[in-house]
Order: C-alpha cells, then sequence, then structure tokens
C-alpha cells in the first residue's frame, strides 16, 4: 500500500494560523494622473545656533519643524503629508533640486550657510543619490535683491544663489529619466555643516529666525 504523504499547505491556500506562514497582499492600484507639482518643505535656522544639519521632508503637515520655531506646518511650509515618503497611491517624478533662502537673511548669514554646507539627497534607506557643495543648487525663486537707504546710508543684500529664475533649478535625472519615487519608499534632503569654523549662523541677523525651503521638482502623480 502507498504511504501517504501530506504537504504543507501554501501561502494563499487556506493554511491555519498555527502554521508560520504570511500571506502577501499587494497595494491597491490606482489610475494617476501628472501635474507639474512639485514637492517642498521648510526648516529654519534660529539666531546664535550652532550648524550641524537641518533634514528635510521628515516633518508632514501639522508637526513642528526641526528647530521647533514653526508649532504646526502649514501648506505654506510643507505638502508632505507624512514623514519621509508618499502615500499609497501617490508617486512622483524627480527632476530636480531647488534652495529657497529667507529673503531677509544678511549678506553675512548668506555666506555662513552656503560657504560649508553639503546638500544630500538620499533615497530608499541610506542609499545617496546626490551629495554636492550646497552652492551648485540654486535658488530660482526668490527676488533678483533688495536694498535699502537711510540719511547718508546705503545698503544692499544678496537675497538668491543664481538667477532668480524658476527655470534654473539643478537637473536630476538617472540615464536620463526622471527618478520615479514609488508610494512608502523613503526618501528626504539633508545639509550638514560639519567643516564650519564660525560655527553660528545668524550672527547679525535682525529678526529671530530665518526661513529655508527645499523643492523637489518634477511631476505628482495623483489618483482620477
Amino acid at each position: 500500500m502507498a504511504q501517504m504523504v501530506m504537504a504543507a499547505p501554501m501561502p494563499g491556500a487556506g493554511f491555519t494560523p498555527s502554521w508560520p506562514y504570511a500571506q502577501s497582499v499587494p497595494l491597491p492600484s490606482a489610475i494617476l494622473r501628472p501635474l507639474q507639482q512639485p514637492l517642498y518643505d521648510t526648516e529654519m535656522f534660529l539666531a546664535g545656533v550652532a550648524l550641524a544639519q537641518r533634514i528635510y521632508f521628515q516633518r508632514q503637515l501639522g508637526q513642528a519643524d526641526q528647530s521647533g520655531a514653526i508649532q504646526a506646518k502649514q501648506a505654506a511650509h510643507t505638502n508632505l503629508q507624512q514623514p519621509g515618503q508618499l502615500a499609497n497611491p501617490l508617486e512622483f517624478s524627480l527632476f530636480g533640486f531647488l534652495f529657497e533662502i529667507d529673503a531677509s537673511c544678511t549678506l553675512v548669514d548668506f555666506i555662513q550657510i552656503y560657504r560649508t554646507a553639503v546638500f544630500s539627497f538620499t533615497y530608499t534607506g541610506n542609499r545617496t543619490y546626490l551629495q554636492i557643495p550646497l552652492t551648485r543648487i540654486p535658488q530660482g525663486v526668490s527676488p533678483e535683491g533688495t536694498a535699502s537707504e537711510g540719511g547718508t546710508a546705503f545698503t544692499s543684500g544678496i537675497t538668491h544663489n543664481g538667477v532668480g529664475h524658476i527655470s534654473n533649478i539643478y537637473k536630476f535625472t538617472i540615464g536620463k529619466s526622471a527618478l520615479r519615487i514609488r508610494p512608502t519608499e523613503s526618501f528626504q534632503v539633508s545639509l550638514a555643516w560639519n567643516n564650519c569654523t564660525a560655527g553660528v549662523v545668524q550672527t547679525s541677523q535682525p529678526v529671530a529666525q530665518v526661513q529655508s525651503r527645499i523643492y523637489l521638482m518634477g511631476l505628482s502623480w495623483l489618483p482620477l
């Protein structure tokens, strides 16, 4: 008589909870439409605080920024819905980067911020896809400059890096194609001042804080 051998059930085949298996359920799919809409996020520089690091796209709408100066981010600060990733089924095609610094920043602080900062974009965990001095990331938005005159005194200040035109971005592609950021894949941008010798920013700033913003330029893929 042939011996009957019972095979272990396969995942998804009605196995009981006692079996050491798990059933993989794919994420629901959706039809997406592209919009020329960047992802953006804001962090603050505080007066007299030592330069170390600012991390962007880790604090979504409603959360405080890294410094605590913004108690709850609004639409003017970020359009990120959850920290460090896109909710399903949202996707994003990345074409380039912009860095924007507040027009109230003094020339002394502007130089301080840019001189030793390193811009890093990481994607899918800790994989660095771009690491470059911040001076190479243009500010293609904001006024061309500011000037003020009072009595015999005349002062002027630089308020942006590069030509202040919206088309002036750091173009970024992988093999001549946009980098596709898919749902739940982690990403972030960081600015680090590891070699800064002066140690502080905003020492000459007349206001308490200066705002900075990172733009990921590209297409936002949203459900129909």
